[in-house]
């Protein structure tokens, strides 16, 4: 009997053992799994489970998770050196001639502003590498305060915490001193507010702190050895932070972006952390990290998000921070984020330009339109009666586009306290001859309760165009996501991807459409056409009208393309949901602009024909018409670099005739039109008319012959 009694004892204690282990080497060997199936890529890195390489952040993110749970590679050498040579924006994947299209990687472009972070990511990763950072000490000795730069887009010369925070917490990383210190901490003082949190702005602005300015600003006190002052009122601010649901929000009682999120939670947790603290409700913050964890093995931003690499790491970084990863051994099973599998049946994939010229030749516009398969083009900075004359001509030509309203209000800013007051954050989309309102430097209930009124109203919304300011940009999106503002997130745009830079807008690919954006510069839209042949953004719809493309910017039935030469001719696709991505790449031969040979399937030449009633043409005759061509130039935003094609011949009614060759030249000499102009002054010649254009390629000598009729 005894015997059996301790058989028995033996055989529970083993079967909870090896219950124990199973449940542990479940949840281990999911993330691992989720890491090595859907992150690993050939390259080497760590990439979002979206895209065909690597990227920075997630290879941080990943290197943190391995080393927090001590599963680190066995090259870690290689991993490191991987990671040192790929800053998205100056590592070897990229080149500063991005512009002129001969960088064959580097789709990030460079900014007007030094992201830190992202060598801060380096910098750590190849420290939890064992790696050596030696060679980061110039650079980050080289850092100055980057208040006030225009990049910021802040109107006061507010700088980031976020991003000067990185001087001191990078010196310390590396063990290097940091030039001006004590400067340094009487910025920090005078961006502390009386409850102990900071924020962007000096705290006699007013304004609350925020979670993550805040947990930076105490990194870099004690990276600087910084005396604590408040640290009694910054442990009850952060744990004020903390919600019913168990996680944290960036501020107790927060007005805009009132929820929980994955790096709000850990920002909270580690901040405490430093300051010998913990959470008041440490069993509801663990369950709440808990409940992020999905069937695929990796961690939402909140409960029910689909997996990310960058939530991932957050999460289990948060989970040792608590010394509660055991947790994860006895964690109920996780749930699938199953995403709806709608019904594409009628449905087609259209093609949408967000922020083109209003302005210039409404012909030209018209003629491109057509020829580039663009469905709904999207007006900027639209000239008077402009608009209404395009839409004009293309129902007169049948050319199925729909003009409307993408425009981008540089003059106006929107304040939010503790932040300050940013431009290049209120651009908008519209029906055609929406009048939208904007108060000057609006508070955000202000902002709320005028344009963002007038823009739900009229059936149209805000697009995020860029913000280096990863902490009000968070806001700002999650205010959208939970009520009502942007509709989508740029990334492409010129040759730069924002989310290469930015990597937090991966984090909201799964709750908002990521678009490109034009982002037109200049009058013509003709000088604007090789970027309208690089990148461009794609809708599923059963029509191509406005209303059916907001409907599929809220259903997330939205990817933004781009197959150039700065992606080295393979086609990128951002955002959209798996559905949507999968019947958009399905269609791909209804809406692909180059063909076998990588050459954009673009017109050689714009030819207009011109009559004294098109008020917006140049060359506009008084009396009879003018035939104007433009041939094609490559060129760089709206200035004229190397002609790629050259008029060979111009027939006008079977007559050979001579044209003159007109150009226009900016105050900074850089060439900005040149055209072709042939006029025939009789007022009698209505018409029927015909144009025969001969052309040659100055590339290969490759004759084209173009026509048109009227």
């Amino acid at each position: 009997m005894k015997k059996l009694v301790l058989w028995s004892i033996v055989f529970l204690l083993n079967n909870i053992f090896v219950s124990s282990v199973s449940a542990q080497s479940s949840w281990r060997k999911n993330l691992l799994g989720y890491i090595d199936n859907r992150l690993l890529k050939p390259d080497g890195g760590y990439g979002w489970e979206d895209q065909y390489d690597s990227h920075l952040t997630p290879t941080y993110a990943v290197t943190g998770i391995l080393y927090n749970i001590g599963e680190l590679p066995k090259d870690k050498a290689r991993l490191a050196e991987f990671i040192r040579t790929h800053h998205p924006q100056k590592g070897a994947n990229t080149s500063i001639n991005y512009f002129m299209g001969s960088a064959p990687r580097g789709e990030a472009g460079p900014s007007g502003s030094n992201m830190r972070n992202l060598v801060y990511e380096q910098i750590q990763s190849i420290l939890w590498l064992n790696g050596d950072v030696s060679s980061f000490n110039s650079d980050v000795q080289s850092w100055k305060s980057q208040a006030g730069i225009l990049a910021n887009y802040e109107s006061n010369g507010y700088g980031g915490l976020f991003q000067e925070a990185m001087t001191p917490v990078c010196s310390s990383l590396l063990g290097i001193s940091m030039d001006k210190s004590d400067e340094f901490l009487k910025y920090l003082e005078k961006n502390r507010r009386s409850n102990g949190s900071y924020n962007n702005a000096p705290a006699v602005a007013g304004g609350d702190g925020n979670i993550l300015n805040t947990y930076w600003a105490l990194y870099s006190f004690k990276a600087l050895a910084g005396t604590e002052k408040l640290s009694a009122e910054t442990i009850n601010w952060l744990q004020s932070c903390q919600l019913a649901n168990g996680g944290f929000t960036h501020q107790p009682n927060p007005t805009i972006g009132v929820n929980d999120d994955v790096i709000y939670t850990w920002a909270g947790i580690k901040s405490l952390q430093m300051l010998g603290a913990r959470p008041k409700n440490e069993k509801r913050v663990t369950d709440y990290l808990l409940s992020l964890r999905n069937a695929d093995g990796g961690f939402g931003a909140r409960p029910g998000l689909h997996s990310t690499p960058v939530a991932s790491f957050y999460a289990i970084d948060a989970l040792k921070a608590l010394n509660a990863i055991n947790a994860l051994d006895k964690s109920a099973k996780p749930k699938e984020v199953i995403e709806p599998k709608p019904d594409f049946s009628g449905h087609n994939v259209y093609t949408v330009q967000f922020q083109a010229h209003g302005q210039g030749s409404p012909l030209e516009a018209v003629m491109l339109a057509d020829s580039l398969k663009i469905h709904l083009w999207g007006v900027k900075y639209p000239a008077a009666g402009w608009l209404d004359a395009a839409q004009k001509i293309a129902q007169n030509r049948k050319v199925p586009v729909t003009f409307f309203m993408s425009d981008e209000p540089h003059d106006n800013l929107l304040s939010v306290p503790g932040m300050g007051s940013f431009d290049h954050v209120l651009d908008y989309i519209a029906p055609a001859k929406t009048i939208i309102k904007y108060a000057d430097s609006a508070t955000f209930d202000e902002f709320k309760n005028t344009t963002l009124k007038n823009l739900k109203d009229a059936n149209g919304g805000m697009m995020l165009q860029v913000s280096n300011n990863e902490p009000l940009a968070r806001l700002l999106l999650d205010e959208s996501v939970n009520n009502f503002g942007y509709l989508a997130i740029s990334t492409v745009h010129f040759g730069q991807n924002f989310m290469f830079w930015l990597p937090y807008i991966g984090e909201y690919r799964y709750r908002l459409p990521l678009v490109t954006l034009q982002d037109a510069h200049g009058t013509e839209s003709w000088w604007w056409s090789n970027e309208l042949v690089n990148h461009r953004t794609l809708f599923i719809a059963k029509e191509p009208s406005y209303n059916a493309m907001i409907d599929a910017l809220k259903k997330n039935w939205v990817v933004g393309a781009r197959h150039d030469s700065v992606s080295n001719y393979k086609t990128r696709m951002l955002g959209g949901t798996m559905a949507a991505r999968q019947f958009i790449s399905g269609k791909q031969s209804s809406w692909q602009w180059w063909d076998k040979n990588e050459a954009a399937l673009r017109p050689w030449a714009a030819i207009t024909i011109i009559t004294p009633e098109d008020k917006f043409e140049t060359g506009r005759p008084d009396k009879g018409f003018a035939v104007r061509i433009r041939p094609w130039w490559n060129s760089v935003r709206q200035s004229l670099k190397t002609p790629a094609v050259t008029l060979e011949k111009l027939e006008v009614d079977g007559q050979t005739v001579v044209a003159k060759l007109i150009t226009v030249k900016a105050r900074n000499g850089d060439l900005t039109d040149s055209y072709y102009l042939y006029q025939k002054d009789d007022p009698a010649a209505a018409g029927p008319h015909s144009v025969k254009v001969t052309l040659k390629s100055l590339k290969n000598g490759t004759i084209r012959v173009m026509k048109a009729n009227w």
